[in-house]
Order: structure tokens, then C-alpha cells, then sequence
């Protein structure tokens, strides 16, 4: 085989070109503990609260920036001027993107990113997103350890609560919270 006919692999090359594609089309844009903690220190977390949330879509509690009910996008996303309100501080996984690292493999999350050969990109860069990948990865294992275990906690709290203020109801009140289930079944 000559040297001509051997493909050279492709190299990744990505600048963001503010198209907004992937942020005003995201609804629940993953985040972690690492985020919140970051957020908190930097002062910005109060700002971010409203719009944190939990996402069960996979099987098991996620924390995620969430889109409220009749928006498009990431919550942070300024669709008007296309820029991230906290671009400055933005979540681990929107400094990676649109790369992504598996645990053993890095890969283009998104091969549509219209910024993908998008300019140039020097080892410094590279080695910048890559490292954002990585860290995006090991703060979402360390999350998803964590997060389903304190769910399972709150939410036994609120069982226990809930158990025991049924205790105190009159049967009654215990009556008319049986016909507001029974109404809100059917």
C-alpha cells in the first residue's frame, strides 16, 4: 500500500460560530455537582436555582438546567443576541461540546455542531477541549453516583412525613384525600 492511499484520520477542529443550533433547541442541558459547587463559589448559583432541576428521562435522577414549560432551549441561552448569559461560567458539558469523551474514547457528540471545521485549532486548543470532555465525564459519574442517592433519601423524608401526617388526619380528612386521588385519576 503506497502512502498516497493511506487516509490520514480526521482531525477535529472546532471554533463556536454563535448559530445557537445546539443551545436553543436543548432542553435539559446536564450539569453537576462540580457545576453547582463552581456556581456557588463564583456567586452566580442564585441566579441559576429556578431553573435547576431533575430529569428521570434515563432511568434514574439526573440534575440538568431545565426549560421551562413553553420554552425552546437551554434557559441560558439569549436567543436574540445568540450568546450564553453565563458563558463565562458555563456548564462542564457546554465547555466540551460538541465533544465528548466515553471513559476510553473521545468523539463528536454532534457531527451537525456547524462550528466542526469551523477555523483552525492548535495543540493548545485541543488539548483544552479534550481536557473539558474528560472533566465533563468524571464529574457526570461522580453526579449520577450521587444524585439517585440523595433522591432516594428525600424521597424517603417525604415518606415518612407523609405517613406521618396521615396519622394525624381524622378519618374524615383522610376521606376527602381519598376523592382528590380518585379525582385527579380519571
Amino acid at each position: 500500500m503506497s502512502e498516497k492511499s493511506v487516509k490520514a484520520a480526521p482531525k477535529f477542529v472546532y471554533n463556536c460560530v454563535k448559530c445557537g443550533q445546539y443551545c436553543s433547541k436543548i432542553e435539559k442541558v446536564p450539569v453537576s455537582f462540580q457545576d453547582i459547587a463552581r456556581w456557588r463559589k463564583n456567586g452566580i448559583l442564585n441566579g441559576l436555582g429556578q431553573n435547576i432541576g431533575m430529569d428521570m428521562a434515563g432511568g434514574f435522577p439526573q440534575l440538568v438546567l431545565e426549560t421551562k414549560e413553553g420554552e425552546n432551549g437551554c434557559p441560558m441561552y439569549d436567543s436574540e443576541n445568540k450568546i450564553c448569559q453565563i458563558h463565562h461560567d458555563m456548564p462542564l458539558n457546554c465547555q466540551a461540546y460538541p465533544l465528548s469523551y466515553n471513559g476510553s474514547k473521545y468523539f463528536v457528540s454532534d457531527k451537525a455542531c456547524q462550528g466542526l471545521g469551523q477555523g483552525s485549532m492548535d495543540a493548545e486548543q485541543l488539548k483544552t477541549q479534550r481536557d473539558a470532555a474528560m472533566n465533563d465525564y468524571e464529574a457526570r459519574i461522580e453526579s449520577n453516583t450521587l444524585v439517585p442517592m440523595l433522591y432516594s433519601i428525600i424521597m424517603g423524608d417525604l415518606v415518612d412525613q407523609s405517613r406521618k401526617s396521615m396519622e394525624h388526619m381524622t378519618e374524615d380528612q383522610k376521606n376527602q384525600l381519598q376523592d382528590i386521588i380518585k379525582e385527579e385519576k380519571d
